[in-house]
């Protein structure tokens, strides 16, 4: 039972970055910038994975999550090769530095209400688009518009 409320508390709050509004909230409060909140978001980043991410309704959390701790692609994963990239002339500290700074851009820019507006129009015009690419526009058509008449006229 409990692991079941763990789950649900993990889903709860990631889907929670979907949305810009709690993203300003977190970035105004300050917690975006602890070091401690941000490992916590390294660690939602299993959510990513096929078997988590069919749980979400809102998917697009998982992009907020990208922006706001970028992957390490160049280090995640294998040791030696961040090892042999170091040797290749990068040391060690400047690559350090620049992963550091990689979502320092997303979360100081979320502080500014100009941008939290702005990210929440594209997300509405993303599910816009998204809805009608799906389902249809919602209207009539003309087609479907004039076939009634035609079967009226016929009768």
């Amino acid at each position: 039972m409990a692991i079941l409320y763990f789950f649900q508390t993990q889903l709860e709050f990631v889907q929670s970055l979907a949305s810009p509004a709690y993203l300003h909230y977190l970035a105004t409060s300050g917690i975006l910038y602890q070091s401690s909140f941000l490992d916590f978001l390294r660690y939602l980043r299993y959510w990513k994975r096929p078997e988590y991410a069919k749980y979400l309704i809102y998917p697009n959390c998982l992009y907020f999550l990208d922006l706001l701790v970028p992957p390490d692609d160049d280090c995640d994963d294998e040791e030696t090769q961040c090892d042999s990239e170091a040797h290749e002339g990068t040391t060690e500290k400047s690559s350090k530095v620049k992963r550091a700074d990689r979502g320092e851009a997303f979360r100081r820019e979320m502080a500014q209400v100009q941008f939290r507006n702005f990210v929440h129009e594209q997300q509405f015009y993303s599910w816009q688009f998204r809805s009608a690419r799906l389902y249809g526009t919602g209207g009539v058509s003309k087609e479907e518009k004039d076939e009634p008449s035609n079967s009226e006229s016929s009768s």
